[in-house]
């Protein structure tokens, strides 16, 4: 259900920027410094979305990369731990009664 909800916000989001682009459809010079660009705000305004869009991808990936190594890197620690934990024997509790 909740994916569901989440593509239903995706579609509303993507009629929303569909219908504001073909309102705006008159062409617009971009400068960019070292060029000049002349082309319908529609398709500025779409590649400036699917830039941003790209760039929080990459954002969002490097974090998922982070995070997956630093739970793998855990996971090993803790199966070390476990391990270490079975080999060392505990004395019962018997033992240590006699020995008093």
């Amino acid at each position: 259900m909740k994916k569901q909800w989440s593509l239903i916000g995706i579609l509303v989001l993507v009629l929303v920027i569909v219908l504001f682009s073909w309102m705006n459809g008159q062409s617009v010079t971009v400068n960019f410094g070292f060029a000049q660009v002349t082309m319908p705000l529609v398709v500025i305004l779409v590649v400036s979305v699917l830039v941003g869009v790209v760039i929080a991808v990459l954002f969002s990936m490097t974090t998922i990369l982070q995070q997956r190594s630093e739970i793998k890197q855990l996971n090993h620690k803790l199966q070390a731990n476990q391990k270490m934990k079975r080999t060392v024997k505990t004395t019962p509790k018997d033992a240590t009664k006699k020995q008093n």
